[in-house]
Parts: structure tokens; C-alpha cells; sequence
């Protein structure tokens, strides 16, 4: 019988085998977030920018820069104005950003470049959310939290009208295609 106990035990090796496996698979695995996921403050993609934005729309979040809403996963709240707006779509900082801070975390790129989930802001003024080109260069749809009297938006800008108004536009650091 002591013979035997010398002997490995081939199913508790292979038991620690898999122990020592296990973890160097499934690590990676919980660290990566799915493209329809945005972990808080981390990198996101367009489409997730861009599902989180229409979540407020169509929720018909209203106006109120002195309260907060939840976020479409119900685990931040950011101010019901339109930089907050913006700071809820793109999952930064909470209660949210400021139009005098947005740049803080974004850069310029040009007007030709504006994709999905850049933004248009105005120092110390407005933001809003581009979400695609009606005409390029020309006209674009965007989303933004407007004031008391006209809340949430989705509709058409001109590009002119913008400039004219000292909009530029800028992109978020971590967002990605």
C-alpha cells in the first residue's frame, strides 16, 4: 500500500495542469470587453457611442443641468445637459464634462473627418453629437440636449451655420472603429 502512495496521482496532475491553464485563458477573456460593451471611462467604439446616445433619445431625456439620468446600463449618472450628454455617450468621467473641459479629453480633426460619435462644440456655449452626414461638408444630423424649452434633438446642422458660430470639431481620445 505505501508503494502506491509514492506514486503520482495522474488525476490530480492533470487537475493542476488545468488549474495552471485555466487562468491564462480566461484572463484575456474577462479583460476584453465585447465591441457592444464600453467599460466606464475606457476606450468605445462608434456604434456603442453612438447606441448610447440614441438610448437618451429615444428615451426623451429632458433638459435639466441641475439632475442627472442614467446611463442605458443604469450604472452612471450624468447631467441632462448637452455636455453631459456627450459625456454620457461617450462613457467618460461623470456627472459629465464641461464644453470648456470636452477638449480636455478629445482632439480637433477636420470638418471633411467628422464621423459618428465626434462632436461639435463651442467653447463655453453648446456641444452636439454628430451622427452622420446629410450632405458632406455641407450638412450633417446630430444629436444634443438643447435647453428646458426644446430638450432632446436629432436634426439637421449646416456646417456654415457652425463655423460661423465658432463650432470646431472634435473627436474623443478613446474612441475607436
Amino acid at each position: 500500500m505505501a508503494a502506491q502512495s509514492d506514486k503520482p496521482n495522474l488525476s490530480r496532475r492533470r487537475l493542476l495542469q488545468a488549474a495552471a491553464i485555466v487562468p491564462a485563458v480566461a484572463i484575456p477573456t474577462l479583460v476584453v470587453a465585447s465591441p457592444a460593451q464600453a467599460y466606464y471611462m475606457g476606450n468605445i467604439s462608434r456604434s456603442n457611442v453612438m447606441t448610447r446616445a440614441k438610448d437618451w433619445y429615444d428615451r426623451g431625456i429632458q433638459y435639466d443641468q441641475g439632475s442627472t439620468a442614467t446611463d442605458n446600463d443604469g450604472g452612471h449618472r450624468y447631467r441632462r445637459d448637452c455636455s453631459g450628454f456627450v459625456s454620457m455617450a461617450w462613457h467618460s468621467a461623470t456627472p459629465g464634462h464641461s464644453t470648456r473641459t470636452l477638449s480636455d479629453i478629445s482632439h480637433p480633426v477636420y470638418w471633411s473627418s467628422l464621423l459618428p460619435g465626434d462632436i461639435v462644440n463651442s467653447y463655453d456655449n453648446h456641444c452636439m453629437l454628430f451622427a452622420k452626414w446629410v450632405e458632406k461638408g455641407v450638412s450633417m444630423k446630430v444629436y444634443h440636449l438643447v435647453s428646458p424649452s426644446a430638450d432632446m434633438k436629432y436634426e439637421t446642422k449646416y456646417v456654415t451655420t457652425l463655423k460661423n458660430a465658432d463650432y470646431s470639431p472634435l473627436r474623443y481620445d478613446k474612441i475607436f472603429d
